[in-house]
């Protein structure tokens, strides 16, 4: 199986957003209940793309290993796979006072 980069992911989270704010599903309930349920799905802190956009936020502010631990339940080794996701998307972490944050 393929995995999919936090960019990929976040690009097609915002993509269909969009297309539902644009009016993109009109007169096709199906794909529009779908896509609010991948939205929905997406956004929740039991997904990995969830959990992501949690730790997003957390790094804007400036947060511990052991916040980010705490905030999403996830393990030691898990958050710092996550912060190399966001490595890999070009999204620049610095290291001030023990609490990472986006540059």
């Amino acid at each position: 199986m393929q995995s999919t980069s936090f960019l990929q992911t976040q690009t097609i989270l915002d993509a269909l957003e969009f297309s539902l704010t644009k009016g993109g599903f009109n007169g096709r309930p199906g794909q529009k209940k779908t896509a609010l349920r991948l939205i929905k799905t997406m956004k929740s802190t039991k997904s990995v793309s969830g959990r992501h956009r949690q730790l997003v936020g957390m790094l804007k502010k400036g947060a511990s290993i052991d916040q980010m631990m705490s905030a999403t339940g996830a393990s030691r080794r898990t958050i710092f796979r996550y912060l190399n996701h966001f490595e890999d998307a070009d999204i620049e972490i610095e290291i001030v006072n023990g609490k990472y944050r986006t540059k």
